[in-house]
């Protein structure tokens, strides 16, 4: 309460960048948040990031992104609502109504007995024991994914596990800002590039994993690695037309940041121009300053060749085969066509599935973030800042 008067509400449906900048700056103005986010946790696709400037700062903006979460779940006027599923929304006399849908911890840690059954009853390793503490992965559950199992609950001598309990709950609000993201190309629909099918092939999120430490590939001193941009973007075929706007910086950072731990390997970025970055971005003047190979073209195929990847592109007018310990594959963004938070408010798309801001200020409805098209951290961020600023406007707070 201010003043006796209810603060102002507003409903941010996504916990990404956008969502937590458009969250903390309202919460800095004094209007109080729900912030809805369908992940366990809040940060978005920046969760599965790593910094790149772990010996010099190149702009990243993940650590960016770790502060304004912690800004958020610091605020008394931001509720967090994490693991929810939209059921309904609503809106009378502008006013709107979320109704959701959370699932219960699976394991009652009041009646467990931490016996260990559970998880050698588990066919897939869904069910973990850490820290003397039963942990359920529920993406990898058979019974949760709509397969018949249920091992674990017939096993367990307490009844200390319910895989289908679920909560309902309804947040409200006199404005909304949608920050929903978007979502990365998945690389097996480019079939020419042998995702999932040549040894050696990863994507750009995988190398995110490997350079966190989450998984081992074949990069280090004395190999050979290659960088194929552009995967899913730019082209008619599959994935979008459209520029990604992301791949450039992103796959830069990356191939810097790998030959900051590895000076002996040697890299190769296949590309077709760079977007985003200008002249003297200076990612490209120390590009400059190592013997990282930069190509332009656009690789026909990918296929194994004594057990590596062998990169089949074209070098003027000749065709050149190159083979490598391992080839990246940058992975651009893509609308999410199936948001049903998006369906049930009947946001417009534009031709390529990204959503448009056409009538939806007047009924108090903004848009932050990569949802309305491809964008990096730093000007999801800032999305989110100006959508705060427009739901306060739509609001009548003064926002200064």
């Amino acid at each position: 309460m201010a003043g006796g008067k209810d603060i102002a509400k507003v409903v941010v449906v996504g916990g990404g960048p956008a969502g937590l900048a458009c969250a903390a700056e309202l919460a800095v103005r004094g209007v109080s948040v729900a912030l809805l986010e369908k992940r366990g946790s809040l940060g978005g696709r920046v969760q599965d990031l790593s910094c790149k400037g772990k010996v010099r700062c190149r702009q990243c903006d993940v650590c960016r992104v770790h502060r304004l979460r912690s800004q958020v779940l610091a605020s008394e006027l931001i509720t967090v609502h994490t693991r929810v599923e939209l059921e309904q929304v609503e809106r009378n006399n502008g006013r709107y109504r979320f109704d959701l849908v959370r699932p219960n911890d699976a394991i009652n840690a009041g009646l467990c007995s931490r016996c260990g059954k559970c998880v050698e009853a588990c066919p897939t390793g869904a069910m973990t024991k850490a820290a003397g503490k039963i942990v359920l992965d529920r993406n990898s559950c058979r019974s949760i994914q709509g397969l018949e199992c249920e091992r674990c609950v017939s096993v367990c001598p307490v009844g200390a596990i319910d895989l289908f309990g679920e909560e309902h709950l309804s947040v409200n609000g006199n404005a909304v800002v949608v920050a929903t993201g978007s979502l990365e190309f998945p690389a097996s629909e480019e079939k020419r590039l042998g995702f999932g099918e040549v040894s050696g092939v990863m994507t750009s999120m995988d190398l995110e994993s490997f350079l966190e430490g989450k998984m081992d590939a074949d990069l280090e001193n004395g190999k050979k690695a290659a960088f194929i941009l552009c995967v899913g973007s730019r082209s008619s075929s599959v994935g979008t037309p459209k520029c990604s706007s992301v791949c450039c910086k992103y796959s830069l950072r990356q191939a810097l940041t790998l030959k900051e731990m590895f000076p002996k390997l040697s890299i190769t970025m296949f590309i077709m121009d760079w977007r985003g970055l200008s002249d003297d971005d200076g990612l490209l003047r120390e590009l400059a300053t190592t013997d990282i190979q930069v190509v332009r073209s656009r690789p026909a195929e990918i296929f194994s060749e004594g057990g590596r990847p062998a990169v089949r592109y074209e070098s003027g007018n000749d065709v050149e085969c190159q083979c490598y310990d391992t080839v990246v594959l940058s992975v651009g963004l893509m609308p999410d066509l199936d948001d049903d938070t998006l369906s049930q408010m009947a946001i417009p798309r534009d031709p390529w599935g990204d959503l448009k801001d056409e009538n939806c200020a007047d009924r108090g409805v903004f848009l932050a973030g990569s949802c309305r098209g491809p964008r990096d951290i730093g000007h999801c961020v800032a999305d989110g800042i100006v959508a705060a600023h427009h739901a306060m406007k739509h609001l009548g707070v003064d926002h200064g």
